[in-house]
C-alpha cells in the first residue's frame, strides 16, 4: 500500500518545475541574445565588448540547443541553431586567410608578448623571449621594474627601442635587422607609446608598429582605444611599402576596433594558421584572442605559436613570415 501526496502538495511541485523550467529559458534566451548585441559594436561601446566573446557564444548555443531539446522547444532549438551558425562564420573567416608559401629562404620571426608589468617571474620571462630567438621582438607593459631584467635582450640584439616611463603601457622592441629610422609615436590624448621601426629586411623595406592601446572599458577610453588604432590605420596607409603592425590590441578579430584598424590602414591577417585561439586569460572562462599581427603587402604569416604561462595573463605570439615571392 502506497500513500500518494496530496493533491496540493502536486500543484506546489509542478509550479516549481514549471517556473524553474521558464527560469533556464530566460537565462537561454539571454545568451542567445547576446550574440546578436555583439554584431552592432558600431553602435555603442558596450555592445562592442559584447562582441569579442564569439567563442564563448558558440558553446553556449550548444548548451542551448540541446536545453531547448530536453525541453522540446522547437523555437528555442531553432534559434540556437542559427546563434550557433552566425558565431561559427564569424570565427571561421579568420580561420585560415592565407595559403603556404613555398621560402627557399629563413623565414622572418617575430615574436610579441605582453609580459604583464607587475609580473615577478622576469626570469622566465626572458628566458623564454631569448629561446624563442625571433628576428624582431616587441615586448609590452615594461615599466622601469623591468630595466635590469631586459639586459640580456639588450646584449643579444644590436638594435632597440625602449619607452619604460608609461608604466602598464611601457613598449620596448629589440632586433637585429638594420634598422633605417625608429621613433615612438604618440596617439589621442592620452599619448600611449608607439613604436615605428623603418627597417632593411634583404633589402626590401619593412616598417614595423608595435602598439598597445587602452582597453575600451568605459566610454572614454573605448573612445580613445577607437581612435588611436584608426590612427594608426591611418599610418600604415600613408606607408607604401610592406608593413606589420602588431602588439596587444585589446581587440578581437571581430569587434568594430579591429575593423577600423584594418579598414584604415589595408591591414590583413594573412595567416596560414587560425588566428582565434585566445592569448588572454587564457585560465579564466573568458579567454579572448586580443594579440595580433597584421600585414600589409606582399607578407604571410606561415605558422603561428603561442606561447607558455611565464607568469602573465597573456601567451606571447610568434609567427613566421614570408613572402609572396619568397624572402
Amino acid at each position: 500500500m502506497t500513500e500518494e501526496a496530496p493533491p496540493a502538495a502536486k500543484t506546489a511541485f509542478l509550479k516549481r518545475s514549471v517556473s524553474f523550467g521558464a527560469f533556464c529559458e530566460v537565462i537561454a534566451v539571454l545568451a542567445l541574445t547576446f550574440t546578436w548585441l555583439g554584431s552592432l559594436g558600431r553602435y555603442h561601446w558596450a555592445l562592442d565588448l559584447v562582441s569579442h566573446f564569439r567563442l564563448q557564444y558558440l558553446v553556449a548555443g550548444m548548451a542551448v540547443a540541446l536545453f531547448a531539446l530536453f525541453r522540446r522547444r522547437t523555437w528555442l532549438v531553432l534559434a540556437a541553431l542559427i546563434s550557433m551558425l552566425w558565431n561559427a562564420q564569424i570565427i571561421h573567416a579568420v580561420h585560415h586567410t592565407a595559403v603556404p608559401v613555398v621560402s627557399a629562404g629563413k623565414p622572418l620571426r617575430l615574436m610579441i608578448f605582453n609580459v604583464l608589468f607587475n609580473n615577478k617571474n622576469h626570469v622566465a620571462a626572458i628566458d623564454h623571449v631569448l629561446q624563442v630567438d625571433a628576428d624582431i621582438v616587441c615586448l609590452l607593459e615594461v615599466d622601469r621594474s623591468w630595466q635590469h631584467s631586459l639586459e640580456p635582450l639588450r646584449v643579444k640584439y644590436p638594435q632597440r627601442v625602449e619607452d619604460l616611463s608609461a608604466g602598464a603601457f611601457g613598449i620596448a622592441c629589440y632586433t637585429r635587422l638594420p634598422v633605417k629610422s625608429s621613433e615612438v609615436r604618440r596617439f589621442t590624448i592620452w599619448g600611449l607609446p608607439t613604436v615605428l621601426l623603418n627597417l632593411d629586411h634583404l633589402g626590401t623595406p619593412l616598417t614595423f608598429i608595435g602598439t598597445h592601446p587602452h582597453a575600451p572599458m568605459g566610454a572614454l577610453p573605448a573612445q580613445q582605444w577607437r581612435s588611436q588604432l584608426s590612427e594608426i590605420g591611418a599610418t600604415v596607409a600613408a606607408i607604401a611599402g610592406e608593413v606589420i603592425v602588431a602588439g596587444d590590441f585589446n581587440a578581437t578579430p571581430w569587434c568594430e576596433g579591429m575593423r577600423l584598424l584594418r579598414e584604415a590602414g589595408g591591414l590583413q591577417f594573412r595567416s596560414v594558421a587560425p588566428v582565434w585561439p585566445p592569448t588572454w586569460s587564457l585560465n579564466l572562462p573568458m579567454m579572448i584572442p586580443i594579440d595580433h599581427v597584421l600585414l600589409k603587402g606582399s607578407l604571410s604569416v606561415q605558422k603561428r605559436v603561442l606561447g607558455p604561462d611565464v607568469g602573465s595573463d597573456h601567451r606571447s605570439v610568434t609567427v613566421e613570415l614570408a613572402r609572396t615571392g619568397g624572402l
